[in-house]
């Protein structure tokens, strides 16, 4: 099983907009989500920063499912606009694990 972990920073005027987005995720993305191999998928905010977190067997695979998705295409859609330039302009940043305790 492998880790992934993200980061990115919103718009500050746009993190209620993101923090309702993801109250009322789209059925066809949280499908597509799993059907990728993604589980245990969390997104934790910290002011205008976003931290996500999920496990997947693959994560090669599991991204080139997602971002073949037409729902993902839709969702970035929507969501680029709430955040920051270095997001919408260089896409999130992957952060490497350090420390974990089993």
């Amino acid at each position: 099983m492998a880790r992934v972990a993200w980061t990115g920073r919103l718009r500050p005027d746009k993190i209620d907009a993101y923090v309702e987005a993801h109250a009322a995720v789209w059925p066809d993305m949280l499908a597509m989500i799993k059907a990728a191999g993604v589980r245990n998928y969390s997104i934790y905010r910290f002011g205008d920063r976003v931290f996500g977190y999920y496990e997947c067997d693959d994560p090669d695979a599991a991204a080139a499912y997602m971002a073949g998705a037409e729902v993902t295409t839709r969702w970035n859609a929507a969501m680029f606009p709430l955040f920051a330039e270095e997001v919408a302009t260089e896409g999130l940043t992957y952060i490497p694990e350090i420390f974990r305790l089993d």
